[in-house]
């Protein structure tokens, strides 16, 4: 497996250009320059890193570091501290989650861009369940991620970035965002609708995927879950879940695909070994 894993890395690593970037978009293309690193979507920059991340790249590679350092001085809004695409999906909790994750994984402790990201989130994210909750801050106008409804990828990517960030560099403001983004999650019983316990709330939120970019599976969230030790009843029927998908021989199948720049991570309805890793780790955790 560990192989078969770097030779996939090296791959990845073969394809960046001259700047030791991956996929750029063009100066007359329409998202130029905003969206650069960020589109082409799953091929960019950004998710090139992401994907480097999920395979279990070197965390030291140094091949790293120019990269990572030129997103995140490319993302990040002064004014605010935080990562954004400008005026588009202001504030996007799902980017800076994912930025937390790849500073958090790649380095030994998370920069100022990370920590004053997560003062802002920690102060302004929502998690409203259908309604508002809480009433409305002035962020509240962008409804992708803060409508009556609180994106639900947007707190499972803050969670994420935060399991990667050290014990001893949580605040207490950190400590209470992680509660409240755990106490969300937990209220959907992962992937489940808060209304309807039957209903899986996220189209496709039950077919495994690698790797998770944005919309990731209930994998995913089950793992951030493990690496946070939480432990709760409400994690049942997932791992419920989780145990029927397993083959015979231990296994689990990739059941959805995502169109990135690396085929080789594996075909669709077919085991997965990068899927069957955290399966197992999570079944194994939670005794499941």
């Amino acid at each position: 497996m560990e192989e078969k894993r770097q030779h996939i890395i090296d791959k990845i690593f073969a394809k960046r250009n001259k700047e030791g970037l991956w996929k750029l978009l063009p100066e007359n293309h329409k998202y130029y320059p905003d969206y650069l690193h960020y589109v082409p979507n799953y091929r960019a920059t950004l998710w090139t890193l992401i994907l480097l991340a999920e395979l279990k790249c070197a965390p030291n590679d140094e091949r790293i570091i120019h990269p990572l350092k030129t997103i995140q001085n490319h993302f990040f809004d002064h004014e605010h501290k935080i990562y954004s695409l400008k005026e588009d999906h202001f504030p996007i909790p799902c980017l800076n989650g994912n930025m937390l994750f790849l500073d958090g994984y790649f380095n030994t402790y998370p920069n100022e861009k990370s920590l004053q990201l997560l003062d802002f989130f920690a102060k302004y994210q929502r998690f409203d369940d259908g309604t508002y909750e809480t009433p409305k801050n002035r962020f509240c106008t962008n409804k992708s991620c803060y409508g009556k409804h609180t994106c639900y990828w947007g707190v499972v990517k803050l969670l994420k970035g935060i399991s990667f960030i050290p014990e001893n560099y949580r605040t207490p403001s950190i400590q209470v965002l992680r509660s409240k983004c755990i106490d969300f999650i937990l209220k959907h019983q992962i992937c489940y609708s808060s209304s309807n316990p039957e209903r899986i709330m996220i189209n496709k939120l039950d077919l495994l995927t690698f790797p998770n970019f944005y919309k990731g599976d209930f994998l995913e969230i089950l793992w951030i879950l493990k690496r946070e030790n939480v432990h709760s009843e409400k994690l049942n029927p997932a791992l419920k879940l989780l145990k029927s998908k397993q083959r015979k021989d231990g296994s689990f199948e990739l059941e959805r695909t995502m169109n990135n720049m690396i085929t080789s991570v594996g075909s669709i309805n077919l085991p997965n070994i990068f899927i069957t890793e955290r399966a197992t780790e999570v079944l194994n955790f939670y005794n499941a």
